[in-house]
């Protein structure tokens, strides 16, 4: 009985261990965000610069606010540019079976570059008890 939640431990412990891993490697590359479908969260995009926004599954539709941002999908990412000074729209991201929301904002300083999107469903375990 004792190895037993010796080993539950353990896994429990590597786990977490490789989940922060995974996520400080994510932030010296970028920034992670969580995806919200009734929170917007904001993305700074540059003048003149590319901001990139990568998502754990390939988005299936992107329906921004106005056409003031300019996008291309690559895969996983979205690649976003701002077409004028001052732009602002909102932009929503269909995925398999979640809806992120964004609010885009164009800067003249520094923008957000790379951008991580994880699910907090992605974060949830199962744990299961044996009798």
């Amino acid at each position: 009985m004792k190895i037993n939640n010796i080993t539950w431990f353990l896994g429990i412990f590597f786990f977490l261990l490789l989940f922060w891993a995974f996520t400080l490697q994510a932030k010296e590359n970028g920034k992670v965000i969580v995806c919200d479908e009734y929170k917007a969260k904001t993305v700074r995009v540059a003048t003149g610069r590319l901001t990139v926004i990568n998502f754990p599954v390939t988005p299936k539709e992107i329906m921004p606010g106005e056409a003031t941002f300019d996008f291309k999908q690559l895969k996983n990412d979205l690649a976003i540019k701002s077409l004028r000074p001052g732009a602002k729209t909102n932009i929503f991201v269909y995925m398999q079976e979640r809806r992120c929301s964004f609010n885009l904002v164009t800067v003249s300083g520094d923008g957000d570059d790379i951008l991580y999107v994880r699910d907090p469903k992605d974060r949830q375990i199962e744990v299961k008890f044996h009798d």
